[in-house]
């Protein structure tokens, strides 16, 4: 069994920050890019990554600790297994093993379900969260659809009112030039009566003299 605390050179009790900055380092160290065509670098770069895959884990490095001591323990126990004392403590150590086993399975069951809980509430969460998001985008739009059409309607009546007064003033020019011309009329015709009045003088004189009536 590889030892992954060895491999990423750190001490069992090492935290979560320490196994990170030794995964970086070594990673940059032993990278095949940095080592290409290097069988010992890629497979060095394999161990730290699957190193650290367990033991960036808390689950994975809580079971791997448990293999890790149980595999120790397991060689001791080997070692004196020809002598009564050995086959005791053998009997021992694997009472301890399957009680150990079974303590370590419920916890784990009871991680499982605290694991389902915790997602199952943050999941409700993070809907809830989403459905508000949706009701004040809504609200949103509709304030703004309320906002652009209380702008139209004030556009449309200063429009109106604008349409109007140019039609009202469009009626006013019209009508005053059409009382301007009737006032021109009226003076020619004053003054074609006016010079037409002694060229008619003229002609009856005219007439008059030579011996014709006028009428």
């Amino acid at each position: 069994m590889k030892n992954y605390y060895t491999i990423l050179d750190v001490p069992e009790s090492a935290s979560a920050e320490m196994i990170k900055n030794a995964y970086r380092t070594l990673a940059k160290r032993w990278h095949p890019d940095v080592n290409p065509n290097d069988q010992t670098a890629e497979q060095m770069f394999l161990d730290i990554k699957e190193a650290y895959a367990t033991l960036s884990n808390a689950i994975k490095r809580n079971f791997y600790d448990y293999q890790l001591r149980k595999e120790a323990l397991d060689k001791k126990v080997q070692a004196t297994s020809n002598t009564n004392v050995g086959s005791f403590r053998k009997q021992q150590n694997q009472e301890a093993k399957a009680k150990a086993e079974k303590e370590k399975a419920d916890k784990e069951k009871e991680k499982v379900f605290y694991s389902s809980e915790t997602y199952k509430n943050r999941l409700d969460d993070l809907m809830k969260k989403h459905n508000d998001l949706l009701e004040k985008q809504k609200k949103a739009a509709q304030k703004t659809k309320e906002k652009e059409e209380k702008e139209k309607t004030f556009y449309d009546t200063f429009k109106e009112n604008r349409d109007n007064a140019y039609a009202e003033q469009q009626q006013k020019k019209y009508k005053k030039e059409e009382a301007i011309k009737e006032e021109v009329k009226e003076v020619q015709n004053a003054d074609n009566q006016a010079v037409a009045k002694p060229q008619k003088n003229r002609i009856k004189a005219i007439l008059s003299i030579l011996g014709f009536r006028s009428d």
